[in-house]
């Protein structure tokens, strides 16, 4: 049996005067292996208003590490 590394970042929007997402980096991140239920945890994530979360996975630690953090961000 292969497993595979799935990594979601989630980024808490922040108040702003003009109401624009700041970018930053996030405040946590949910690393699994596969189907173990991490994509549920992130749709349940999503439910809340307060959790902004990205599209697909970011794939940075395992493939785009090498671009550095200003890719990241």
């Amino acid at each position: 049996m292969q497993y595979g590394l799935l990594i979601i970042s989630i980024l808490v929007a922040s108040a702003h005067p003009d109401n624009q997402p700041q970018k930053r980096f996030p405040t946590a991140i949910i690393v699994g292996v596969k189907k173990a239920g991490t994509r549920a945890l992130l749709e349940f994530l999503r439910l809340n208003p307060r959790i902004r979360a990205p599209g697909p996975e970011v794939h940075f630690f395992d493939k785009n590490y090498h671009r550095g953090l200003e890719w990241y961000r």
